[in-house]
């Protein structure tokens, strides 16, 4: 039987209505079984993405194929990523900035940071989250340059959470940069093999009266072997 076709149609399944962090706290959970939701969230986002970087490479290979439109022409434009080139070195524990000491945000610092009324608010919540100490300044003091520079040490600190990549249009000779989000790439390709296999099996099952576990339990050969004849 094709066992992982259809766990990946649960946990698309689970994941599908979810929030895209509650969505990369399910993925990491398939790579740390039995570990509480609660220390799970408490994983700094480097160490969550280079474990869901992990998950993809057991089952979809080293190399993450992707595409993205330019922005000044709308050219499509198709790119593959190396997944080990993507690995940050480790880092510490703790950081300092300006006598603040700071630890890594996690999964749980961005879901309150993300539910502030605007940007400025969320760039705040989610640097005073991250402080460990400070040398007796309290936080309604801090200014918005201090704010500025702890998230300048904590996007340095943890690249595997803050990756940029450049990007020029092979047509129009545009350049720019844009963000990669691993969690939210990892979900994309889960989620397009999931609506492959449900049009599969709806294809093959209308074809042959098969149920959804008959048409997972076939090789890949033998499925593509049979929806030839069906769409022939």
């Amino acid at each position: 039987m094709n066992v992982f076709r259809q766990q990946l149609l649960e946990l698309w399944e689970r994941g599908a209505k979810r929030h895209a962090l509650d969505r990369a706290l399910l993925l990491l959970a398939e790579m740390r079984p039995g570990e509480p939701l609660q220390q799970l969230a408490d994983v700094s986002i480097g160490e969550r993405d280079l474990a869901l970087l992990d998950w993809y490479g057991m089952h979809f290979g080293r190399y993450l194929l992707a595409y993205i439109d330019c922005p000044a022409c709308s050219t499509r434009l198709e790119f593959s990523l190396d997944s080990e080139a993507l690995r940050s070195q480790s880092t510490p524990a703790c950081l300092e900035v300006d006598g603040i000491q700071l630890r890594l945000p996690t999964s749980q610092d961005l879901k309150l940071a993300l539910g502030q009324s605007d940007l400025d608010a969320s760039i705040r919540c989610l640097a005073l989250r991250c402080i460990v100490s400070k040398q007796g300044k309290p936080e309604s003091e801090l200014t918005m340059d201090e704010i500025a520079r702890i998230e300048t040490v904590l996007a340095k600190a943890d690249s595997a959470a803050d990756i940029l990549l450049d990007f020029a249009c092979t047509q129009c000779g545009h350049t720019w940069q844009g963000a990669l989000d691993i969690a939210d790439f990892l979900w994309s390709e889960i989620d397009a093999q999931a609506v492959q296999a449900l049009d599969e099996v709806h294809l093959l099952a209308r074809a042959y009266g098969w149920s959804e576990r008959d048409v997972l339990s076939l090789s890949d050969a033998r499925r593509a072997a049979y929806i030839d004849r069906v769409t022939a």
